[in-house]
């Protein structure tokens, strides 16, 4: 049916394509792990920075309550009166964390408010809340601040 002399080359042919499917098809997969690897850490980056603001939600909620007209963030922001510390109230700690314990995948909230000190008659606070997602090389922080002058 074939010549003699053209009968080794559709094995040449056939292990050309095998060889170039198989590179097509490891490419593909690496493609596939790397958007999932980046939808995740998306994800959990969306996760963190709407925790963190929440955090700031919730301290600036407490510092200005709706049923009082005066301000609690003396006593919730550098609760030893050392100027500058970033240490904030066992109860503001708490409730931040209770916060936090509802995402399963963010496990970590550091609560820090700073005495910036006063201009033109006005004490300034700054109020940063930092939130971890994630574990491993999909870990993500997110931070914000909020500042307040009183």
């Amino acid at each position: 049916m074939f010549p003699k002399r053209q009968r080794g080359n559709l094995y040449i042919v056939v292990i050309f394509v095998l060889v170039v499917m198989g590179f097509l098809a490891t490419a593909l997969s690496r493609i596939e792990l790397s958007n999932s690897d980046a939808h995740t850490r998306d994800v959990l980056g969306t996760q963190a920075w709407l925790l963190s603001h929440s955090v700031n939600e919730l301290a600036l909620t407490l510092f200005y309550p709706l049923s009082s007209t005066s301000s609690a963030i003396a006593a919730h922001c550098d609760p030893d009166g050392n100027s500058n510390t970033g240490d904030v109230s066992v109860e503001l700690q708490n409730r931040a964390n209770q916060l936090i314990s509802t995402v399963a995948s963010c496990r970590n909230v550091t609560l820090s408010c700073n005495v910036k000190g006063p201009l033109d008659g006005e004490t300034f606070y700054r109020l940063e809340s930092s939130v971890t997602c994630g574990s491993g090389l999909s870990q993500v922080v997110r931070s914000q601040q909020v500042w307040v002058k009183e």
